[in-house]
């Protein structure tokens, strides 16, 4: 075999990998990208109308602002359910996520009632090396309208039994992209998934 026949062997071993990523990139379509919440306008008795566009600047509670938003930062915002005593469980699928999620950039903040807020914050306090990981009760008395209204939990359909604990995933500029049961190993594996796409798109 000449000199000639292997260069141009070579050339087309080389140059159809990046031939194919190149195109894909240009004209590919990313199968993976995930929703925008609200997917379609509505309007509730409680929360007024929400649009399609629809971002989060800043959660509030008693007309006062204990998140800001649209910093260039990803949130993820956890609600434990605040009727179950035993939250061993839900912990240990808190605690998966941080770890496995060491290499991201994104803020995790638990809302949690006064009974739990302790408990959350040792468990957040015990990942301090490897997150930024905020616990907070500043909202206990008025959860309901900051899920439901400000960050649209209402709207969400998740298929899951016997748990009211509640993820919302914020983009860098407010855009709500899921929502996922937090005491669920296969809702926590989905998030995982999809948290890293996430950071794909910046």
């Amino acid at each position: 075999m000449s000199k000639l026949t292997k260069g141009i062997i070579l050339i087309v071993t080389l140059g159809l990998p990046v031939s194919i990523y190149l195109f894909l990139q240009a004209f590919g379509e990313n199968m993976y990208a995930l929703p925008l919440y609200p997917e379609t306008s509505y309007t509730s008795a409680d929360c007024g109308t929400v649009n399609v566009d629809y971002t989060v600047s800043r959660l509030t509670c008693d007309s006062t602002d204990v998140v800001v938003l649209g910093d260039q930062q990803t949130y993820l915002f956890h609600f434990p359910d605040p009727s179950k005593t035993d939250i061993a469980g839900e912990m240990n699928e808190m605690r998966r996520l941080v770890e496995e999620t060491k290499p991201l950039d994104y803020r995790l903040i638990t809302m949690s009632n006064e009974e739990q807020v302790d408990e959350w914050d040792k468990l957040a306090a015990s990942q301090a090396e490897t997150r930024y990981w905020v616990v907070t009760s500043a909202c206990a008395g008025s959860m309901e309208q900051l899920m439901n209204c400000q960050l649209l939990l209402s709207q969400a359909t998740l298929d899951t039994v016997g748990s009211e604990s509640r993820m919302v995933l914020v983009d860098e500029v407010g855009r709500i992209r899921g929502f996922y049961a937090s005491a669920e190993k296969g809702e926590i594996d989905r998030l995982l998934v999809e948290l890293d796409v996430l950071m794909q798109e910046k």
